[in-house]
């Protein structure tokens, strides 16, 4: 597919205003979506439109080579093709790297091994996976589109950081363990919350009497 969910993209875009890197990673590119959102986010909104004027370094991975589009050319100053778990010891050290929706697509040990040689080489990884394993298979005569592992809150614990639900996915943001310091813990969608307990209907109908009381419809308690 080459592309990952969009609800990912107000956590991710955040997160890099946030953080504010002059360096980013981009693990598995895909179109190019995270070139484009970074370098809007933090060279564009500098006023800076022109690539001569721009300050943020950014360097993609990309195991598929069929996916290179324009997009690449236009945003990323370079694209290394090949398995970023065989590339990370090669391209250097950054201030953030990017790894969305790409460790479902390899098995268990090697994706931790891969999110522990990303805290090597970058200060900060923001990382989105699915909540829930769904079977994806191969697309666009792509085999690494398929998904074979599936992350929980406990596959985090060697790492420093924290985690938040967002759709039907969730986001992180480790980094190296510090001593001394909790676990990363999911941060829930109070939504999602209220809907387990059944909280959302009831807040629905106190909302609904709220109004009907302001329109002086309500009955007198």
């Amino acid at each position: 597919m080459g592309v990952s969910d969009p609800s990912n993209v107000p956590f991710v875009a955040a997160e890099i205003q946030r953080l504010q890197p002059t360096s980013v990673l981009d693990i598995g590119i895909g179109f190019g979506k995270w070139g484009v959102i970074v370098r809007e986010c933090l060279d564009a909104w500098q006023g800076r439109f022109a690539r001569k004027d721009w300050k943020v370094h950014i360097e993609g991975i990309e195991i598929f080579e069929s996916y290179h589009n324009p997009v690449w050319d236009s945003v990323y100053d370079r694209v290394h093709i090949g398995d970023a778990r065989k590339l990370l010891s090669t391209v250097g050290h950054f201030d953030v790297g990017i790894c969305c929706d790409v460790i479902e697509h390899v098995e268990k040990d090697q994706g931790r091994q891969l999110l522990r040689e990303l805290v090597n080489c970058c200060d900060v990884v923001i990382l989105t996976t699915p909540i829930h394993f769904w079977d994806q298979p191969e697309s666009n005569g792509n085999v690494h589109e398929r998904h074979l592992s599936h992350w929980r809150e406990p596959d985090f614990e060697e790492f420093s950081g924290s985690l938040k639900e967002l759709d039907i996915t969730f986001g992180a943001v480790l980094s190296k363990k510090v001593p001394g310091t909790l676990p990363p813990r999911m941060q829930r969608r109070l939504d999602h919350v209220l809907d387990h307990v059944g909280g959302r209907l009831l807040l629905k109908a106190l909302r609904r009497r709220v109004m009907l009381k302001i329109a002086g419809h309500a009955p007198v308690a």
